[in-house]
């Protein structure tokens, strides 16, 4: 039987019930879950900050709390629209570090003061903000880490990867992934999905051999023209 080339379009990353639980974001998704009965902590029990380094899941968690609040992701367009404020109850402001500080501030205020909930993200818990009206309210907020993939996370997204795409490999070939590849989301499915691509266009099985040559691992340098 033909093996089916990936991308994974067959799995709801944003789904509550599709995240995968580990001791690496256990609290946040926990947060995120139960946000009706506890958010933040004052003086701004209205907003939350979750941090962590680029691609540990938190577009995911924003989009999980988007699905379960109706939370309205708001734009770094550089044009403030504080309107918008009034006719939605929870927001979200992600990769803070990339918005205009005056933008931030205001959208801060306005929603703590109207008692509407926020949700930010950054990947740089170490801002050095211009303004310090910020600075001060985002280092009073209740932040939580969003920690790289362990390796629990590790081996059940790996299995879900393969099984969901109908393919069977050894536990010597997820031990030797485990330890081989890169600890962000995106690029772990990146390499899964070199991997079986080249091994579907060689018409060879997934080994070891074959991995180190897609990974070029050990400078093991296989045909790569896909």
């Amino acid at each position: 039987m033909e093996q089916i080339i990936f991308p994974l379009s067959n799995l709801d990353f944003y789904h509550p019930e599709e995240f995968i639980n580990s001791i690496s974001n256990q609290k946040v998704y926990d947060k995120i879950k139960g946000w009706k009965k506890s958010w933040g902590t004052l003086p701004y029990q209205f907003s939350l900050l979750i941090y962590g380094p680029k691609s540990s899941g938190k577009t995911y968690i924003t989009k999980i709390w988007q699905n379960l609040s109706g939370a309205t992701v708001l734009k770094n367009n550089h044009i403030f629209n504080g309107s918008i404020i009034n006719h939605y109850q929870t927001f979200i402001i992600e990769d803070i570090e990339n918005w205009l500080e005056e933008d931030v501030l205001h959208y801060f205020n306005l929603i703590n003061e109207r008692q509407k909930y926020l949700l930010i993200t950054t990947s740089n818990l170490d801002i050095n903000f211009k303004l310090k009206d910020l600075s001060s309210r985002i280092k009073s907020i209740m932040r939580l880490e969003l920690k790289e993939p362990d390796d629990e996370l590790m081996k059940i997204l790996l299995f879900k990867i393969f099984s969901n795409n109908s393919i069977q490999v050894s536990r010597m070939i997820m031990d030797f992934l485990l330890v081989n590849l890169p600890r962000q989301f995106n690029q772990i499915i990146d390499s899964i999905e070199r991997i079986n691509q080249f091994a579907l266009k060689t018409k060879r099985k997934i080994t070891i051999k074959l991995i180190k040559q897609v990974l070029d691992i050990n400078g093991v340098i296989g045909e790569l023209d896909l």
